[in-house]
Formats: C-alpha cells, sequence, structure tokens
C-alpha cells in the first residue's frame, strides 16, 4: 500500500504541470552555470588529461544517478510537498525530516542562488570584455542586481517565472548543444585540434598544477550535476505526480549527462587546456571563438541560461521555508505558511531565503577577499563543495532506512526496496569519500560549519 499524507494535499498549491513542462523542470534545475563553471576545475584536477576529465563525468553522472533512481522511486511511494523533507520524515522521523529541511532553507538553495548568480555575473564581465570576472564591484553588483531582479519576477507573476523556465531550458541547451555537436565534429574530422588534448599537461604548462586528483575531478562534477534535488519540491505540484515526476526525472537526468559530456569533449578540444584551466571563463570564450568566429552571442546564451537557473532556483527556495512551516515547525510557521492571495505563492518564505543568500554572497565575497583562515592558513569556503557533501551524507540514512522500512513490501519491487538503495547509499558515500580524499581539510571545516547551522535551527524549531 502506497503511503500518502493525504489524497487531497494540504499544502494549498495547486497541481498544474503536465510531462513537458516538468521534464523541462528538470532539466532546466539541472542544466544551468555549473556545466559552464566547471569544466576547468575538472580538468586541473584531472591533471590536465582531457580522457580523465570525461572519464570523471561519466562516473559522476552514474554515481548521481544511483541516487536520482532512489528519488524517483521515492517520488512514487510518497507524495505531499518538498520531496526530500517527505521521504526523510516519513522513512527516519520527523527531527530527520526537519533536519533536511533546514538544509535546503539555509544552506543547499540559499547559497545555491548565490553562487548561480555570481557565475552568471562573472559570465556577463566576460562578456562585457572585462578581464577581472571574479572579484569586482561590477561583477557582486551585477550579483545583487540578478539575485533581486529574479525575486522581484517570482513575487509578481510567478506564472512568468515557470513561463520563462521552458524558454531559458532551450536557451541554455543552444551553447551546449552548439559545442557539444559542432565542436565536437570538427575536432573528430580534423587530424588534431586546435590544441592537442592527447598529452597529460602537467609542469610544462602549469608550474604549481597539483597531481592527478581523479576522486577530486568526479566529486567536482556534482556542483554541475546539482538541480534534481531542488525539482522534487514540485512533485506536489505535477498533474499524476507519482506516474509523470519519476519519468521527467530520470529521463532528464540521463539526457544532461550525454550533453554535458559531449559539451566538455567540445570546449577541452578547442581551447588551450592552460587557460581553461587558469580561467574557466576565458576558456569557455576561447573555445567558441576558435569554433564559431564568435563568443558575444554564445555568451549571451550563457548568461540566459545563468538567469534561467537562478529563477528555478528561486521558485524552489520559495518553497523550503514553507514546506516547514506546513509542518508547523520552523521561524515563525504561522507567517511562513501564507500564501499570496493572488499568486499563490508563499511571500514570506521566499523573501527570508533570498535574504539568506545575500549572506551566503558574502561568503563568496570573502572567498575572493582572502578573508577566511583556518589553522592561520587561508582558506577558500568552496560553497557548492559544502552543501553537496552535507547532501550526500544526509540522504545515506534515507536509503538505508527506506530498505529497513521496506524490507517486506511486496508492492515493492525488490531491485527497488533493496539493491538500488544500497547502490544509492554506496553512490553517495562514494561521493563523500571524494571530497575527503582530495580535501580533508575542507571536509572537517563544511562539517563543523553543517553543525553549528543544525544546532540554530533547532533552537529556532
Amino acid at each position: 500500500m502506497k503511503e500518502t499524507f493525504s489524497t487531497t494535499l494540504e499544502n494549498g498549491l495547486k497541481r498544474q504541470y503536465g510531462f513537458f513542462v516538468t521534464l523541462c523542470i528538470v532539466i532546466g534545475f539541472v542544466v544551468g552555470t555549473g556545466i559552464f563553471w566547471r569544466p576547468g576545475r575538472v580538468l586541473l584536477e584531472a591533471g590536465g588529461s582531457v580522457y580523465i576529465g570525461v572519464l570523471a563525468w561519466v562516473v559522476g553522472g552514474i554515481v548521481i544517478a544511483s541516487c536520482v533512481y532512489m528519488f524517483a522511486v521515492m517520488a512514487s511511494h510518497y507524495e505531499r510537498m518538498h520531496g526530500m523533507v517527505d521521504y526523510a520524515e516519513i522513512i527516519v522521523g520527523k527531527r530527520y525530516g526537519y533536519l533536511a529541511g533546514w538544509f535546503f532553507c539555509v544552506m543547499y538553495q540559499t547559497a545555491g542562488y548565490a553562487i548561480i548568480a555570481y557565475i552568471s555575473a562573472s559570465f556577463t564581465a566576460t562578456l562585457a570584455g572585462h578581464y577581472n570576472v571574479t572579484n569586482s564591484p561590477f561583477v557582486f553588483f551585477i550579483a545583487g542586481f540578478y539575485m533581486n531582479g529574479v525575486f522581484v519576477l517570482n513575487y509578481i507573476n510567478p506564472k512568468i517565472a515557470i513561463k520563462l523556465n521552458n524558454v531559458t531550458t532551450v536557451a541554455r541547451l543552444i551553447p551546449l548543444m552548439a559545442m557539444g555537436t559542432i565542436g565536437v565534429s570538427l575536432g573528430f574530422m580534423s587530424e588534431s585540434s586546435v590544441y592537442s588534448y592527447t598529452e597529460n599537461y602537467t609542469l610544462s604548462i602549469l608550474y604549481d598544477m597539483p597531481p592527478v586528483s581523479f576522486l577530486g575531478a568526479v566529486f567536482t562534477t556534482a556542483f554541475a550535476y546539482n538541480g534534481w534535488q531542488a525539482a522534487v519540491a514540485f512533485n506536489s505540484e505535477i498533474n499524476n505526480g507519482k506516474k509523470t515526476f519519476p519519468l521527467a526525472l530520470l529521463l532528464g537526468f540521463f539526457i544532461v549527462i550525454v550533453v554535458y559530456v559531449l559539451y566538455f569533449i567540445g570546449i577541452t578540444y578547442h581551447a588551450d587546456p592552460a587557460v581553461i584551466m587558469e580561467n574557466n571563463q576565458l576558456g569557455t570564450r576561447q573555445a567558441f571563438e576558435n569554433v564559431f568566429g564568435m563568443y558575444n552571442i554564445i555568451m549571451v546564451f550563457v548568461i540566459i541560461s545563468g538567469l534561467g537557473i537562478l529563477n528555478m532556483c528561486c521558485m524552489g527556495m520559495s518553497r523550503s521555508m514553507y514546506a516547514l512551516a506546513c509542518r508547523g515547525v520552523g521561524p515563525i510557521p504561522k507567517r511562513m505558511a501564507q500564501l499570496d492571495s493572488y499568486t499563490n505563492v508563499p511571500v514570506c518564505s521566499m523573501i527570508i531565503c533570498v535574504g539568506l543568500s545575500f549572506l551566503w554572497l558574502g561568503v563568496i565575497f570573502g572567498n575572493q577577499n582572502d578573508w577566511f583562515t583556518v589553522m592561520g592558513q587561508p582558506f577558500s569556503f568552496d560553497l557548492p563543495d559544502f552543501y553537496n557533501m552535507v547532501f550526500f551524507a544526509l540522504i545515506i540514512p534515507i536509503f538505508i532506512g527506506f530498505i529497513i522500512k521496506h524490507k517486506n513490501t511486496k508492492t515493492i519491487h525488490a531491485f527497488n526496496r533493496t539493491i538500488a538503495p544500497a547502490l544509492a547509499a554506496a553512490g553517495a558515500g562514494f561521493m563523500i569519500f571524494a571530497l575527503v580524499v582530495s580535501g580533508l581539510l575542507h571536509a572537517v571545516v563544511y562539517t563543523a560549519v553543517f553543525v553549528i547551522l543544525a544546532i540554530i535551527g533547532f533552537i529556532l524549531k
């Protein structure tokens, strides 16, 4: 017997999305700025080897796909609001459900909102011809402008926001597909690429390049594959969600894996690996100039891609504090649970989350200006690594709990109640292991910060 809280969902949100819109939501959440931002870091972790880099994208995609599959299984079995909170609450317990919801509120989606705005602003600076595209007043002003602008759009007219996602999902696929098809084809048809990628670029290119870290490269891809977690927040707003959403989730994610691998090959085929590793944005610009003879139009599509995922992040973020409030927990739940009478949007939840995202933008600014030290050494707080590590740690008990809870549930296929969750838990554990191996100090600091934020969350509960 499938569990659900109610046949008529008490969350107040309406079922309004069909399969195509749902597929756009999934792809729209996943395909964003990460794929345009991470190739340089992946290539650096791979020691300059494109082959190792491609393998990292494939392995990272397959490992995360095991988690995506289990979320699809749970989506077909549980349904209320904000998928991951549902799964954590039903399988592990209410306290754990609150912890998962608090993580989405104050870390995953709010920090993601800030980093996406910052990346979009950085590419805007690249388009404008700036060479300081990471730490200038222009970049941070534009980042704040984007964050406020998307918030206002979702506040005033959320219907336009969801339509914008459908349009920008197509727009953000254009540069990826262009480089992944035309770029790769031109490279394979020629005897050699603009920059030979058969060599392992080591000390001859970057004298201070660290040794090859395949696990580090795999974990780095997690940021580009992010988003499917937030898409589950819409599971209660999808028509026939128990069938439509799992299919859209799986199909959308596998489309993304193929597109990402092709794009990475195309970019590294046509740009100097040293440039990509040193400055990812300038490397991207170089690759598109070499293939298409221009970069302005492509950069516009990249920026549109960033704004599209920023819009989706705002939509998902607005439901985070609201999902807790509907359970009677979290700060001022009565206020957070209120829906706007005209737009049917949880405005208070959205405002609080956007405010928190500006605090995370301050962390990014601090990274760029060397504010942080640990044991007397400079420390850079990589937000995607931080919230990905915490996310993978949080879902392991959910997968294990699913095995225990449903070991004798005959209505669930044996593979889905034992092998699939075990593989997903192992995959999540592998991603954490990859981060620990590639950066133990960062893993320790991230864990400490999460514990502090979790304590604050339970104090405010």
